[in-house]
């Protein structure tokens, strides 16, 4: 009896530990279609990267990375610094192979002083 109680209880604290998202779990975007990881480097600053994939327009990826940088932020104001994932209009000219690269930025939301 006792080890069951024992086992349950280790269950329990694993099922309340994993809850919420993890700091590099990949999450999925039922509305939008895309994968995207969202780290918080600061209390207002946030890593976002969008998960390119071959179905996924650039566009796609712009326009979620804003949103979900309203969403993170809760209003406006909020700055969004790209690293890395744009590429220039003739790059899939000069490259038709080119696979495209995630886009990921940093997101800097207003202060409450803001």
């Amino acid at each position: 009896m006792r080890n069951v109680f024992l086992m349950s209880f280790v269950i329990l604290l694993v099922g309340c530990s994993t809850t919420g998202e993890s700091l590099n779990q990949s999450n999925w975007d039922f509305d939008h279609e895309v994968q995207y990881k969202q780290t918080q480097i600061d209390e207002n600053k946030y890593h976002i990267e969008v998960v390119a994939t071959s179905k996924t327009r650039f566009s796609t990826l712009a326009t979620f990375l804003i949103r979900r940088s309203l969403d993170v932020c809760q209003r406006y104001g909020f700055k969004i610094e790209v690293l890395e994932g744009v590429e220039s209009f003739n790059d899939k000219l000069g490259l038709p192979n080119l696979i495209m690269g995630s886009l990921a930025a940093n997101v800097e939301c207003p202060s409450n002083n803001d």
